[in-house]
């Protein structure tokens, strides 16, 4: 016979979370802890945004946290809550300095690591990966050179290098394109059969935003084993392929490439050709992806946009 658990021993496992930036993957895990029964908040610099996290259930914190312009306290200075057991940073990587905004975060007594050490998780890029040599494997994991070009990466590298000379708990997540319900990189161009400025047999990185979600809850809990991993489905597609195969579900004619993009500006634009490990991440926590692949990932979604 299954035991029942009293509602008080529920309640005693609640946890606190909070959430820097709950847009397309803080919502998804917002949900998962909501789900979980744990109390979450939610950072916004919008009012607007508030009133919508507080019918989803989530606790709204309005705060410019990367804003240095004033020296106006931040809400979460006066929080009442236990110790919080999770910090999320899941905010664009176009922002202002992220280092400076997890400096000001620090000042918080709620989540400062002299209030029960919470765990900070942050969100980075793949794209601080250096391009892998000319010759040679071309697959990158969480021991491969560092050389970011665009200035969002450059942002993200300096906060994760921010955050290992903090002495802050913490776990650095890289994930690689996100994709899911509402996402799907450059479908608008190949809908108007437009030109692609990208290298058709390069490789492209995806993580489907209910994996990433799994894997963030999956390194909020328990011992740390490494401080860096790469969240990523583990199978890299060739751009051509991926988008040939959603021409080909959603009855569009195929991808059209431009011919005058040539390889040289590609690199100064960030797209590298390199594939991306997600073994540390599997061998760490067991994670079993419900989107392994682009094709079983995409399935659905060109399935719910052709209706």
């Amino acid at each position: 016979m299954s035991q029942v658990s009293n509602p008080s021993d529920r309640k005693s496992d609640r946890k606190t979370r909070i959430i820097l930036g709950c847009g397309y993957v803080g919502l998804q895990v917002a949900k998962l802890w909501l789900s979980a029964g744990d109390r979450v908040l939610a950072v916004t610099r919008s009012i607007d945004r508030a009133s919508e996290l507080v019918k989803l259930g989530i606790e709204p914190v309005v705060w410019d946290w990367l804003e240095t312009s004033h020296e106006s306290a931040s809400p979460l200075a006066n929080l009442s809550t236990p110790p919080v057991a999770t910090v999320l940073i899941a905010v664009s990587h176009a922002s202002s300095s992220h280092a400076v905004g997890l400096a000001q975060l620090l000042k918080c007594p709620v989540v400062n690591p002299d209030s029960g050490q919470p765990r900070w998780i942050y969100l980075s890029t793949t794209g601080v990966f250096a391009d892998p040599p000319a010759e040679g494997s071309l697959w990158v994991d969480e021991t491969s050179p560092v050389e970011p070009k665009r200035s969002g990466s450059i942002n993200a590298l300096e906060a994760e290098r921010w955050l290992e000379n903090s002495g802050i708990e913490h776990v650095v997540l890289r994930p690689a394109g996100i994709y899911g319900p509402g996402r799907i990189p450059n479908l608008q161009p190949l809908r108007d059969g437009e030109s692609m400025a990208v290298d058709p047999e390069s490789y492209l990185n995806l993580i489907h935003v209910e994996d990433l979600a799994l894997a963030i809850a999956a390194v909020a809990e328990g011992s740390i084993k490494h401080r860096l991993y790469c969240v990523c489905d583990g199978n890299s597609v060739k751009r051509r392929e991926y988008y040939e195969f959603i021409a080909q579900r959603l009855g569009l004619q195929n991808p059209v490439f431009s011919e005058s993009f040539n390889k040289e500006t590609i690199r100064k634009r960030g797209q590298g050709n390199k594939r991306v490990s997600n073994q540390r991440l599997l061998a760490d926590y067991a994670l079993d992806l419900h989107y392994p692949d682009y094709r079983i990932g995409l399935s659905s979604l060109v399935e719910e946009m052709s209706r």
